[in-house]
């Protein structure tokens, strides 16, 4: 699994919340890499909701 920098980033406390949302802006980051952080256990759903503003909502496999 490739995750994102800024989800090794947000789990190593190498970066906060608000640095990941500026990722996001610049591009660096996208909702798809947080969902896979979570899904791979290293974002936790209040840090995804805090980057996104929205909560997580799982997904099944059948539903992508």
């Amino acid at each position: 699994m490739n995750l994102n920098f800024w989800v090794f980033a947000l789990f190593y406390k190498w970066a906060t919340t608000a640095m990941v949302k500026q990722a996001m802006a610049f591009n660096d980051c996208s909702v798809d890499d947080l969902k896979e952080g979570v899904q791979a256990q290293y974002i936790t759903h209040d840090q995804y909701q805090q980057v996104t503003g929205q909560p997580y909502e799982e997904t099944t496999e059948a539903s992508q």
